[in-house]
């Protein structure tokens, strides 16, 4: 028997786990809170319960955190990239764009949030900003593989004028009192009379 009176002697804890999904959501509450740039990783480990190296290992970088939403509908733009061999110039191009803004009415309000996150920080609007020209310059080579007779820069035009189209688009869903249909549905509807209007400059 020990000498405590028989209790066992207390053993440190485990440390706490988190999922990804579990630091982003308290990192994004932070941002959102005391903005971005005053927000540093060792203040989102000690809000989440982890260690550094633990956040670390999820998130090597503090941008990194505010990216997870925008990797995945690059991934599904990438995927529409390729099964849309069968379709023409201008289809192709909307079918990208519109797999990037797959965000139900649900998702606005998580949406949002981000949005004014990156809205107020310099840094992360020069990263967006340079995210979507390669998301434009990746879509312009699906284009151009598919039909290489086109004039890239004339391709390249088109695609520039839809994504800031789309970028409005996206601003006005962000911003809307009140939404009942999920950005893609939304952005098709902006974009269309654009499209019409484009189409006839990829033949």
């Amino acid at each position: 028997m020990s000498d405590d009176g028989g209790r066992s002697a207390k053993r440190p804890g485990r440390p706490r786990s988190a999922s990804r999904d579990d630091v982003r959501a308290v990192a994004m509450a932070l941002f959102e809170q005391q903005g971005y740039a005053a927000t540093s990783l060792a203040q989102i480990a000690r809000a989440v319960g982890v260690g550094r190296t633990t956040l670390f290992s999820y998130f090597p970088a503090k941008r990194d955190l505010m990216w997870g939403e925008l990797d995945s509908r690059t991934e599904r733009m990438r995927q529409s990239l390729a099964a849309s061999t069968d379709l023409p110039p201008m289809e192709v191009i909307v079918a990208a764009i519109l797999a990037l803004s797959h965000y139900s009415a649900a998702d606005r309000a998580a949406f949002t949030a981000r949005w004014r996150i990156v809205d107020a920080d310099d840094e992360l609007r020069a990263t967006v900003a340079l995210r979507r020209a390669e998301l434009s310059r990746e879509i312009l080579d699906g284009v151009h593989r598919r039909a290489p007779e086109l004039d890239r820069e004339r391709v390249g035009d088109v695609v520039h004028a839809l994504m800031a189209i789309g970028e409005r688009a996206t601003s006005e869903w962000a911003d809307a009192a009140e939404v009942s249909e999920g950005l893609d549905t939304y952005m098709a509807r902006r974009l269309e009379p654009f499209v019409v209007v484009l189409r006839p400059l990829l033949g």
